[in-house]
């Protein structure tokens, strides 16, 4: 591990340190964060107004978040690794219902309509394809591109400062052939390496896979460099809310090159081969191999606490919805 990665990982332990009380208890249930999120859905839920609010959706996002990082915690400390995979699976089912009913419940709401920001979106959409949730994945692709051509507007037009979540976008497009046509003043330049990757994605040279592995994880360290200045900064400035932009907003993505699993992955899913190991640091650490292991779709969990009840509210105000028979068996 050389000293970015060894640094990424002290962080990540100071991170499981500092929020214990908050993120990391022994019983899920008991996370500071995740009590006061369920206490203020219950309080919604239980109240006599009538009304739907796009917030219900940053409720359902953070619900996804809470168990994705509470899965990686379970994974790196060796604690359980099936109920480990079991928050992942949460994580994912949260952040695809967010997502789909996020953009299909579009025209109900006369005011603020509902929006999760793009690198937050991607990071569901890659983790959708990497657990291997192929019809999910695709779907919530479509419905992002749809919001980029202005069809829909779960992540309105993009981020134009975005880097990862933005090289996500613009190879699904390829992968899906559903052609990106924002007006080009809105897109962000291509830059190396996702430029030349872009071009070549596809290429049955698995040689220049693994160069273009090297390259889009020399990005992502750099990234995560700079995401941790601002996140010191937030400590410094008692925002706990984390409100500045970072493209890697957890921690525990400055180790996780998603942006390299989810290229893999949609080669794989094309025919082409791929590289068998590999040398990069970041591609061999234990949140990596948490992904690189995964090889079947895991269980999906038979209910979404609170997801379901906000969805039925949801649903008697925009009966034009489709909510899926799962979340009422």
């Amino acid at each position: 591990m050389d000293i970015f990665q060894n640094k990424f990982q002290n962080i990540l332990e100071e991170e499981f340190i500092s929020e214990k009380k908050y993120k990391y208890q022994e019983e899920f249930i008991k996370n500071r964060d995740f009590e006061i999120d369920t206490e203020r859905i219950q309080e919604e839920l239980d109240s006599d107004d009538d009304t739907i609010d796009a917030v219900y959706f940053q409720w359902i996002l953070r619900l996804a978040i809470f168990h994705f990082e509470y899965a990686i915690y379970l994974k790196t400390k060796n604690e359980n690794d099936l109920l480990a995979e079991k928050h992942l699976s949460l994580f994912n089912q949260y952040g695809f219902t967010c997502l789909k009913y996020a953009s299909e419940s579009f025209d109900c709401f006369k005011g603020k309509k509902p929006f999760i920001i793009q690198n937050k979106a991607t990071f569901i959409l890659s983790n959708l394809l990497l657990l291997s949730d192929i019809k999910q994945f695709n779907k919530i692709g479509d419905y992002l591109i749809d919001s980029l051509n202005g069809k829909a507007s779960i992540i309105k037009k993009g981020y134009k400062n975005s880097t990862i979540s933005w090289f996500i976008l613009k190879i699904y497009s390829l992968y899906s052939n559903k052609e990106i046509t924002t007006n080009k003043l809105l897109l962000p330049k291509e830059e190396f390496p996702y430029k030349e990757i872009l071009e070549n994605w596809n290429t049955e040279d698995v040689t220049e896979i693994n160069k273009y592995i090297e390259f889009l994880c020399a990005s992502h360290t750099a990234q995560a460099k700079l995401d941790y200045e601002v996140h010191l900064e937030e400590i410094e400035e008692n925002d706990y809310f984390g409100l500045k932009y970072k493209e890697l907003f957890l921690v525990s993505l400055y180790q996780l090159p998603f942006e390299v699993l989810f290229l893999l992955k949609l080669r794989e899913l094309k025919g082409l081969k791929n590289p068998k190991e590999f040398t990069h640091p970041l591609m061999n650490t234990d949140i990596t191999k948490i992904f690189l292991e995964i090889k079947e779709p895991l269980p999906k969990p038979k209910e979404l606490p609170y997801a379901k009840e906000l969805l039925l509210k949801l649903k008697e105000k925009c009966p034009t919805i489709t909510v899926d028979d799962e979340f009422f068996n």
